[in-house]
């Protein structure tokens, strides 16, 4: 889950910079050709087909609660599971291609040269195959810190915003 935030984010803020909006120029056959060797040598498909269960939570949320109990909520929602999972796997071939032309717009070929070396090399292909361990401690430190941010937030706005605020009352 931590690669795809990363890789999703890595996405994003390509878009949020305005970096792929300010270029020109359509991208080269060799930077595409590179930029889908970098999403290949990433693993980006594996990463983002996982996505079906984000995709079904969403999706269960907008709909009412199913009548007929645990066993029919249990039934709808691996329906809603298996329609996300292919919905998302029928939509790869079509996300990886955009993205390897976005990647291709955004990096130059001499970087996508370097990117792909790197994802070749040794240290590249152990990051790959490391980094799904990192996985499970990150998200226990995000959840573990969770709360002293949401306190240091409150503080912090109370300390901008006191008339927004409301205190809790001791019992």
């Amino acid at each position: 889950m931590t690669r795809t935030i990363a890789f999703l984010a890595a996405t994003a803020a390509l878009w949020a910079t305005g970096a792929v909006a300010q270029t020109q120029i359509a991208p080269n056959a060799r930077a595409v050709a590179l930029a889908r060797r970098y999403l290949d040598d990433a693993k980006a498909e594996t990463i983002l087909s996982g996505e079906g269960p984000v995709v079904a939570q969403f999706m269960l949320s907008k709909i009412p609660a199913p009548a007929g109990g645990e066993a029919k909520a249990n039934e709808v929602r691996q329906a809603m599971l298996d329609a996300a999972d292919a919905a998302v796997n029928a939509q790869m071939p079509t996300f990886m291609e955009k993205m390897a032309v976005i990647y291709a717009e955004v990096f130059s070929e001499k970087e996508l040269s370097d990117i792909v070396a790197f994802y070749d090399s040794a240290s590249g292909k152990a990051f790959v195959a490391k980094t799904g361990a990192a996985t499970a401690p990150v998200a226990e430190l995000i959840h573990s810190l969770g709360a002293d941010i949401q306190a240091d937030t409150q503080t912090r706005f109370c300390a901008r915003e006191p008339g927004s605020c409301q205190t809790a009352k001791a019992p």
